[in-house]
């Protein structure tokens, strides 16, 4: 069996007894993940009853990957556990957390795995996180979204249950199988819409960079704070940049601060002189020539014309990413975003279509782990015809109406507290 259909299942390093491989009787695990010190007999019984044991994963954080190797499966351990949590303040002596005043931090995997992906060259892409120091502070409704983030992004986390919930397990208790139950059954909700992890970002904006050595931080940070705020974004490796990466975007964002490479610099001019936004520092942009400087003012760009489109030339190098990520889409402007959330609050939204363009996807994950307190809706400028919510708890999919005004459609979502995909199939499509 191919990694690429593995539903892998971390094996608790405190099961020693192969009887216990019934409870995955009936479950759509595939594939053990063994720790070291495992009885020989459990592989021997796991391979009896037809489950992948591979002998080694090569697990490494997102920096570290060689992406150049040949191993079947890209293996990322530095992920984290999604959450909405109040973060400790760097400034205390003591560990206090803030408070009502306090920051709250999205901790997602988003970002990362589109990353991973684009670099994974067509390989499976997994991730977990280190254990949690305190897994009985994590919500159950954590390992739900965990397996839901993973799926969204086209990508696999192995299950891994809490030290208490095993040993819960391996006793028979009823409150430790019902969560197993769930988590099973959410495994096998996201095997049958596994097609969707096919479908490609749906993004007006290509974040172009190397990813890598000093360009590492700061293009990481742009993807990850882009993501936070719900700007629709494609990473582009600037090495393999070619003409189909940008057909339909609005705007690069060329995130390093280094000299745009020659062989680049053609397909970036052509871009831009077709009406297309260039963003990025001062010495990429001595790449684009025929430049003029544009009436339009702004208070960290230096803005110029070029053909039918736009440059803007970074003040001073970047050192805050959320800022950037901000004033990109505001230079856009928001008009280009193909799918808009109100409300959405700790709802983050990454968006698919389908390969022939007839279908969007709005893969939408709460962070909050609880249902939101206002109504969300979803908005678009694109004509649809239907509208769908497909949630994990639903058998089939909830009919959404379509309330139509002048330039725009807008759906209202049910609530949800874990994961819910909205597919909008579009009235007219190439």
């Amino acid at each position: 069996m191919s990694l690429s259909s593995s539903i892998p299942f971390e094996w608790p390093a405190s099961w020693r007894s192969p009887d216990l491989l019934r409870l995955l009787d009936g479950s759509p695990i595939n594939t053990l993940l063994l720790p070291e010190g495992t009885p020989p007999e459990i592989r021997t019984a796991a391979e009896g009853r037809k489950l992948e044991c591979p002998a080694q994963i090569q697990w490494s954080s997102l920096k570290e990957v060689d992406w150049r190797s040949n191993a079947p499966v890209i293996a990322i351990n530095d992920g984290v556990w999604p959450d909405l949590s109040i973060k400790t303040q760097s400034n205390s002596p003591d560990g206090v957390q803030g408070g009502p005043t306090g920051a709250p931090w999205l901790d997602a995997n988003g970002w990362m795995l589109q990353l991973a992906r684009c670099r994974a060259a067509g390989r499976p892409v997994w991730i977990k996180a280190p254990p949690p120091e305190k897994p009985e502070t994590l919500n159950f409704s954590t390992y739900l979204l965990a397996a839901c983030e993973a799926a969204a992004y086209g990508a696999r986390r192995p299950i891994w249950l809490p030290p208490l919930m095993a040993e819960g397990l391996a006793k028979g208790n009823a409150a430790a199988l019902s969560d197993w139950r769930k988590l099973v059954e959410i495994e096998r909700w996201l095997e049958s819409q596994n097609a969707w992890s096919n479908w490609p970002a749906l993004a007006r904006l290509a974040i172009v960079s190397d990813f890598s050595g000093p360009n590492e931080y700061n293009s990481s940070e742009v993807l990850n704070l882009s993501a936070r705020r719900n700007l629709a974004f494609v990473p582009v490796e600037k090495a393999k940049l070619a003409a189909a990466d940008l057909a339909g975007k609005r705007a690069i964002l060329y995130a390093d601060g280094d000299a745009m490479p020659a062989s680049m610099a053609p397909l970036v001019q052509k871009f831009v002189e077709a009406g297309g936004l260039l963003l990025c520092m001062k010495a990429p942009s001595a790449a684009i020539r025929n430049t003029r400087p544009s009436r339009e003012v702004h208070p960290r760009y230096t803005l110029l014309e070029c053909g039918k489109g736009r440059v803007a030339v970074s003040k001073a190098d970047w050192d805050d990413q959320f800022v950037v990520a901000q004033d990109t889409h505001l230079l856009m402007s928001r008009r280009y975003d193909a799918i808009r959330l109100f409300n959405a609050g700790s709802i983050t939204c990454y968006q698919t279509h389908s390969a022939d363009g007839g279908k969007w996807l709005a893969h939408l994950l709460n962070y909050a782990g609880r249902l939101p307190a206002h109504q969300v809706s979803l908005q678009t400028w694109q004509a649809i015809k239907a509208a769908k919510a497909y949630m994990p708890e639903k058998a089939q999919p909830v009919a959404l109406e379509i309330h139509r005004e002048p330039g725009q459609q807008e759906v209202y979502l049910p609530s949800f507290s874990v994961y819910c995909a909205v597919e909008l199939e579009l009235t007219h499509h190439a």
